[in-house]
Order: C-alpha cells, then structure tokens, then sequence
C-alpha cells in the first residue's frame, strides 16, 4: 500500500512521521491528534498553520528532571571515614569525661582526723599534754613561720568532762586545769588557758572548744640559706615549747608536739623530742619538748614552675626567631606583624612568671638569675632590633617611592638685535678677508696655508715652487670655493669687506 505525502512534507516543512514514531503513540493520543489536525482544501492550502505549529511541539516527550543525587560516602578499604557532626560529638563526650574524671579528686578528701590514731594511742600508753600544730603559715618574704597550737589534753584524768572527741579522739578532749605555755624560753608566757572561760551548752551540757581560748599562735623565725634555690628550696625551724601550772609553778610535761604534714605550698616534715631546761639560779631539770621541721615545695609545685620556667624560654626564644625572620623577608608588613609578637611575648614573660606557684620576689633568686632576668634581657634587645629593621624598611619605601626630579629647560636670555641678525645670517663667513686685508695694509707677504685641496690632478700639492712663487692656479685653500678662489687674485678693499660682512 502506497503512502501518499502531504504538500508540506515534500516541501520540507514537516516531516513525516516514520514508523517507530507512529508506534510510540497510544491510541488515545493518536485520536487526540486526528481530532486536531488542521483541515486541507482540495487545492492543498494549510487553513491554520499555527494551530499546525503548536500539534508538533506538543507531541514532543517532555524531557525528565533530573534528582538530585545524595552524597555519596566514600570509604578507602571497606572503613567509612567519620561525619564532622560525629566528630563534634565525640570530642564534647570526651572533654565532659575528662572533667568529671578530674573530680573524682575531690571524693574522700573530708576522711578521717589526721591526728585521730595517733591520740588514740597517746591516750592508752602515755597520757598527758599534747601541742597540735593546725595550721602551718610559711612566709618567705619575711621569712617566719606562723604555727597554730591547740592545747589537748589526752587521759581520763586530764580531760574536761564534756570536752571529749576534740580532733576525733572520744579519750582526748579541754585540758581540766589552768596551763601556761612558754615559748623559746621566753620569761613571759606566750598562752594562758583557764578552763573556766569555756561556756557551757545549755542542750547537752558539753563545753564547746573556742579557738581563741584553747588555742595560740606562735611566731618562729625560719632559716632561709636555700631561699634561692626555688623550687628546691627547703627551710629549718627549731622550737622548744614548755607548759607550767600557773597555781603551783609546777612543770607539766607535754608528750608530743604534732603538725600538719602536707599544706597548700609546702610539705611539713616534723621531729619532736624530749627535752628539759636548768632555770637560773636553780638546778632542776625542768622538762621541756622540742620540735624541729624540715619545709620543702611538693613535687607538683616544682613540675609546674620548671613547666613555666621552659615555657618563657621558648618565648624569648620564639622573639630570636622573629628578628631573623624579619631580617630575611623583605617589606614591612611581616616586620610589624613580627614587632606585635616580640612585644606581646615581653609582656607575657612577667605574667608567665608571676603564676608560678608561690614564687618569691624578684629577689635574683636562682630562677630569675637563669632564666626571668635573661629572657627579658634576650626579647628586648630582639624587640630593638626588630624596630630599627622597621625603621630601615621605612627609609627604603620612602626613598623607592619619591617622585622623579623633573628637568626644566631654563628659558634662553634675551639677546640684542645686532646679535640675532649676526646669528640669523648665514654662518659660512669665511674671516680670512680680514687677514688678507692685514697683509694688504701691512705690506707682508701671506704666510703659505698648510692645508690645499687639488682641484686638477698631477699638479704638485706645494702651493709654492721652488723659487717663492705665487700658487697655481690649479689650488685653492681649504674651506674656499672655486669662485672664491678666482676672486681672491684681486683684493677687495676695507669698506667692501666691512659691507659684505655685515
């Protein structure tokens, strides 16, 4: 079966649809398209060429949009790299168990009375009067130390009723009798006790312990030979302390004298002995009790102060480094970025310093003799140099930068008319005429010309003959022409001269 061929596809301005196109339709479609075909006339006109127009864009399959892919996750042999979400999380987990494992430090630190043990068995085998050292105040600066004493009293015998449980002990408690303390030897008491001053509670009837009543401090000068030596410098104390009853003058022995071992900046190692003192005048051997101590820094206090004495180190060290940079790249901008840092590490070595735990003065202990003293020295003398190189770099832009000299052209003098009528003449002015005119007035003959040009050839270049005589008339002098040359025979008077001249 033939298939005919419409007019406007011979001619080319559709085309006609091809056997895979014709399938691609549905029936449905097929029918919408025959309902919108446009109709011919029996000549082959189109009625309706736009209507025409719309049928073929509207056949055409609309193209798919396309989704928008996920990300895909790359892994590099079969390990799937962490989000940066997870990564933010796990670090925050991490710091929070960090902190909270640092807390447990803190657990158990309200445990049991230091001296509870040790009263306990003072109580059993050896009762009587105990000095406990609470507080240990070392002052470098001064340099003394300030100890704390309670005066406990261990022994059912000398113990106040209701006064009992003093530092956690039930056998220890208020001394029941008047006592005085004499410290260093010294003629007056440093402490007066009088159990009566002691209140009593009105609930239970116990005596309640007030520290300015049952207890004293005591001054002690400290031996500060290894002062500079931080942080390994240790400190001696030596003191003697004595208790006599005030209404008898009798002497109450003491059976130890107690401190604290471990304060916030120190560690307290102490010794007691027994001990007595011959008064003057007397023979007795009054008993006495002697305590010595050895103070020195913790371990941790000296980590953290070589810590920030290396730390300034590397500071000063990090300004040496900056002035070579500096010195090696060129422009100012590295060398005030490079000035900002040696002068904030000048301001940070002092603030380093001052952190350190329970550091002395600036005394020149050893510590600032080697390191303070020589890292500022080391970072100012790097902050100069870095300034005079800011200065050099300044000069150099400034003189890089200056504008170019101009040369401006002088304007010539003015000059007279005789002279710009002399230079706008012609200036091939030959001035020999005056010297003719000379050797004419003076009646002498021309000197001979060094120098003549040969007008013909083979005639001799002397412009004399043997014999004196004139020049030939072949030659002419230098600089003259030949008309001048037939001229020059006959002699022009002055005022001719003068008139060709000027």
């Amino acid at each position: 079966m033939s298939t005919r061929h419409s007019f406007l596809s011979t001619t080319g301005l559709i085309r006609s649809s091809s056997s895979a196109s014709t399938a691609s339709f549905s029936p449905s479609t097929s029918k919408s398209t025959k309902s919108t075909l446009p109709s011919f006339g029996k000549q082959g006109k189109l009625r309706n060429f736009r209507n025409l127009k719309s049928l073929t864009l509207s056949t055409k399959p609309e193209p798919e949009k396309p989704k928008p892919e996920k990300p895909k996750v790359r892994g590099s042999g079969g390990v799937i790299p962490l989000g940066p979400t997870f990564i933010v999380g796990i670090s925050i987990v991490i710091s929070l168990f960090f902190i909270g494992s640092l807390s447990f430090a803190f657990i158990g630190a309200e445990d049991a009375p230091v001296f509870r043990d040790t009263l306990d068995s003072l109580a059993d085998q050896n009762p009587g009067l105990v000095l406990i050292a609470d507080n240990v105040d070392v002052d470098i600066d001064e340099p003394s130390v300030t100890l704390r004493w309670s005066v406990v009293a261990c022994g059912r015998n000398l113990t106040l009723p209701g006064s009992e449980g003093t530092h956690g002990d039930s056998l220890c408690g208020i001394p029941n009798i008047p006592i005085d303390i004499y410290l260093d030897g010294a003629e007056k008491p440093e402490f007066s006790f009088n159990p009566a001053q002691l209140p009593f509670t009105s609930s239970n009837g116990h005596r309640l312990g007030i520290q300015n009543i049952v207890q004293f401090d005591g001054d002690h000068a400290l031996d500060v030979h290894e002062a500079r030596l931080y942080p390994f410098d240790t400190y001696q104390l030596a003191t003697t302390l004595r208790a006599v009853a005030p209404d008898t003058s009798e002497t109450i022995p003491i059976v130890r004298l107690l401190t604290i071992t471990d304060t916030s900046s120190f560690i307290v190692s102490p010794s007691d002995s027994a001990s007595y003192v011959v008064l003057s005048g007397s023979t007795d051997q009054l008993p006495s009790r002697d305590l010595e101590l050895s103070i020195v820094r913790p371990g941790e206090a000296r980590f953290f102060a070589l810590m920030l004495f290396g730390v300034n180190w590397m500071l000063a060290h990090s300004t040496v480094a900056y002035t070579a940079l500096a010195w090696k790249t060129e422009g100012i901008v590295n060398v005030l970025t490079y000035l900002a840092l040696s002068l904030a590490t000048l301001v940070a070595i002092p603030g380093v310093r001052s952190v350190m735990p329970d550091a002395p003065g600036y005394d020149g202990v050893l510590i600032d003799q080697i390191g303070f003293f020589a890292q500022m020295l080391l970072t100012g003398i790097s902050t100069v140099v870095l300034l005079a190189t800011l200065a050099k770099r300044e000069l150099q832009r400034l003189e890089q930068n200056a504008p170019a000299e101009e040369f401006v052209k002088e304007r010539p003098a003015p000059i007279s008319k005789g002279l710009h009528k002399l230079r706008g003449s012609s200036t091939s002015v030959d001035f020999r005429h005056f010297h003719s005119l000379s050797r004419s007035f003076m009646g002498h003959a021309q000197p001979p010309t060094p120098i003549w040009e040969e007008a013909e050839p083979n005639i001799s270049p002397n412009p004399f003959d043997a014999r004196g005589k004139a020049p030939a008339a072949g030659f002419r002098p230098v600089g003259q022409s030949v008309g001048a040359s037939a001229s020059s025979t006959h002699l022009p008077s002055s005022k001719s001269l003068y008139s060709e001249w000027v």
